[in-house]
């Protein structure tokens, strides 16, 4: 079901795992592009969280080359905690095909991962299974 979508990000929950789903669609994605889509994450896994008690998150970023640095610091200084504090505990990435992107990638989870677990997946379906186990 998608929840919000603009020319970078698609943003939907997948019922069947579940799991709320930011899908980048292209390329760099500007500051306030990106912020806005991690708001609005934030958002709606509080919404969805009631009707899914087992919520975790997933993010497709194979088509994404990078999030500058001072977004993803951002990310893990401000939306993260909120998202940890909201219940969540897992997140599943689809790497990214660029090698900056899966350097971006690689630092979120080595800084992020003492808030939640994060993984890398190369596929959608390893992503969802490790999200549903």
């Amino acid at each position: 079901m998608i929840l919000s979508e603009n020319d970078y990000v698609l943003i939907s929950i997948d019922e069947s795992v579940p799991c709320l789903e930011w899908i980048g669609k292209k390329g760099f994605v500007p500051s306030e592009e990106f912020r806005l889509s991690e708001e609005e994450s934030l958002k709606f896994y509080r919404q969805y969280k009631k009707q899914y008690p087992a919520i975790q998150w997933f993010v497709d970023a194979r088509f994404i080359e990078t999030v500058s640095p001072h977004d993803t610091q951002w990310l893990i200084d401000e939306i993260l905690p909120l998202f940890a504090a909201a219940g969540l505990t897992k997140e599943a990435f689809v790497a990214p095909a660029s090698a900056l992107g899966k350097m971006t990638v690689n630092h979120y989870k080595t800084t992020a991962g003492q808030v939640i677990e994060i993984q890398t997946f190369d596929s959608v379906d390893a992503a969802k299974a490790w999200l549903k186990a």
